[in-house]
């Protein structure tokens, strides 16, 4: 939101909206969450002739962090994950930048249009799960059962080869057993 924006006293909610299957679906934080994003929304009104129309500008940057919603509006870490999972699931909003990559890095989310047509069962959106491992621990490695037995013997159970398969310096072939 820009330094000169001065938010407005209150916010619009569409009756499609507030009517909806989503909406009434909504739990937990969810609903405040909504309303939240909602009520960052700028608009700005624009003349054409005699009527004059408002156009929504920042639909695709709002930004909401954790901090925030802890400081501002009491909502602690895990209630605030839940719920913006939830308005991603039913389609309110989208991330349209993922953050936290670095220091300073916010997620930055867009309003959506998906709740619209959702049911339920279906899932409109997801987060991306984190691929980048934190701390000094090492992931947990993964268990690997050595089969000592001739090359020539069948073993009944699914099998992946492990590291090409072939320990040939012995005469026995190395596996692990997938369970």
């Amino acid at each position: 939101m820009g330094k000169n924006y001065k938010l407005p006293a209150g916010t619009w909610i569409e009756r499609e909206m507030f009517e909806s299957r989503a909406f009434m679906a909504l739990t937990g934080c969810a609903l405040q969450l909504l309303i939240i994003f909602l009520s960052k929304r700028q608009f700005e009104k624009i003349s054409t002739g005699k009527k004059e129309k408002r156009f929504l500008k920042n639909a695709d940057s709002l930004i909401f962090t954790y901090i925030e919603a802890k400081e501002k509006y009491g909502i602690g870490k895990k209630r605030f994950t839940r719920g913006i999972d939830q308005l991603l699931e039913k389609g309110f909003i989208s991330i349209v930048h993922q953050g936290g990559a670095f220091k300073q890095d916010k997620t930055q989310y867009g309003l959506s249009d998906k709740w619209t047509w959702w049911k339920p069962g279906i899932v409109s959106g997801s987060r991306t799960k984190e691929t980048v491992s934190r701390g000094f621990r090492k992931p947990k490695k993964e268990k690997v059962t050595v089969i000592n037995a001739p090359i020539h013997t069948v073993i009944n159970a699914p099998i992946e080869q492990h590291l090409g398969g072939h320990n040939r310096t012995q005469g026995k072939l190395r596996f692990s057993l997938v369970g």
